[in-house]
């Protein structure tokens, strides 16, 4: 089975584990994409599945920790519930070619420069941003970018980024 990155609870800021709803997720293999998973939100204390929808079925982060902790769950994430928060998703950021990744890395280090949490996601290979803000509509996705802001379960790792070229240079 791929490996994860196991998450590294005590990098993860203090408003977004005050700020959010979270739950737990187990690497689970897509039947039709072999070398795909699913990563879908699970209750911490029961491990059934959750839906968006229902944001008071998410518990705190603390629960989540320990649930990991406890009882083998790959890792966490976050419930975006359209509280003026956006959560962005680059699949396989450290594949790109360099043509894609420029315009890429230059968002990243505005991002950064106005306080956006930016992290590793479970793969290692993709890049995760949280930062306040908005959008018209709940969510878009173009090829390797997603962006959210409500009723979107966004896992979280803990890798901090602390510039784009730390990230560069871990290739």
């Amino acid at each position: 089975m791929k490996m994860f990155l196991k998450p590294r609870f005590d990098q993860i800021p203090e408003e977004i584990r005050e700020t959010f709803k979270w739950a737990v997720w187990r690497a689970e293999p897509r039947s039709n994409q072999p070398g795909k998973f699913n990563k879908a939100p699970r209750n911490p204390l029961t491990g059934r599945l959750l839906n968006v929808n229902v944001p008071e079925s998410f518990a705190d982060f603390e629960t989540c920790w320990l649930a990991v902790e406890a009882h083998g769950f790959t890792g966490l994430g976050i419930l975006l519930q359209g509280n003026g928060w956006v959560g962005v998703d680059i699949d396989n950021f450290t594949k790109m070619a360099n043509v894609e990744r420029g315009p890429i890395c230059e968002w990243i280090r505005e991002a950064l420069a106005k306080g956006a949490y930016v992290e590793k996601s479970p793969s290692g290979s993709g890049l995760r941003a949280i930062f306040r803000g908005g959008f018209p509509g709940q969510g878009r996705r173009a090829g390797s970018l997603e962006i959210y802001q409500d009723k979107r379960f966004l896992t979280i790792t803990g890798h901090a980024i602390k510039s784009i070229v730390e990230e560069e240079s871990n290739e």
